[in-house]
């Protein structure tokens, strides 16, 4: 049993004459950020923006290996594929619009159950569920 709630610690820190900063999880990830290249960064670091995407894509991946492990679900492997757009919204806004994220499950042996799973890994995804953006979720069964 979960017990919430749960805390996400994150600290970053830059120097006023670089174009990148350091960014440390409570989780361990350690790693430099910078802006994305449309606005004048590189893309030798990730960005905020690139970090968002993945947490959309990981979340869902996630949240499906671990629906299929309570479910028994017997599968190789599963992969991941986002693409998140950067809008604006109705008041000129940058906004994360939308995200597409694939699923794809491959060696599954109980397609029906897959499907289950899938459902249930949509509706639990709590990364997705705490977002204004609109995601949409595809599955594949391979």
């Amino acid at each position: 049993m979960v017990n919430y709630p749960i805390r996400f610690e994150g600290k970053a820190l830059a120097e006023k004459e670089q174009d990148y900063w350091s960014l440390e999880t409570s989780e361990g990830l350690e790693t430099m950020m910078s802006v994305p290249e449309e606005f004048g960064g590189d893309s030798a670091n990730p960005s905020p923006e690139d970090l968002f995407n993945a947490s959309l894509n990981s979340c869902i991946l996630a949240t499906f290996k671990v629906t299929a492990e309570r479910k028994n679900l017997d599968y190789e492997k599963v992969r991941a594929e986002s693409e998140t757009s950067l809008e604006r919204n109705e008041d000129g806004r940058p906004v994360m619009k939308s995200a597409k994220v694939k699923i794809t499950v491959s060696g599954i042996q109980d397609e029906e159950l897959g499907k289950e799973v899938a459902q249930i890994a949509e509706k639990n995804c709590f990364i997705h569920n705490s977002v204004m953006t609109d995601v949409q979720t595809e599955f594949e069964f391979e």
